[in-house]
């Protein structure tokens, strides 16, 4: 069983926000403010990090689920939950 730590899937988060937002500066993200609020993601960009995070981590994200994803603490603890209930 392959695992993944709170840490990677912060940083796959964070690459892959940059990867959709180039000039976004991740760095300086607060974890409970909102992606819109912070990098003025709008919805097709927030559709292609969802997807993106998909196929980076190998998880399933639902589209009812995409509001527990708004920020970056909240993409952390969905991601964390569905990878460890795989896992």
């Amino acid at each position: 069983m392959n695992t993944i730590s709170n840490e990677q899937i912060r940083d796959t988060i964070l690459r892959t926000l940059s990867d959709v937002i180039p000039n976004a500066d991740t760095q300086t993200l607060h974890p409970d403010i909102s992606f819109h609020d912070q990098l003025e993601l709008d919805s097709i960009d927030f559709l292609r990090l969802m997807m993106s995070l998909e196929k980076d981590l190998s998880v399933t994200i639902f589209d009812f689920d995409y509001p527990k994803l708004s920020t970056l603490a909240g993409c952390e603890r969905y991601l964390a939950e569905r990878l460890n209930s795989v896992a």
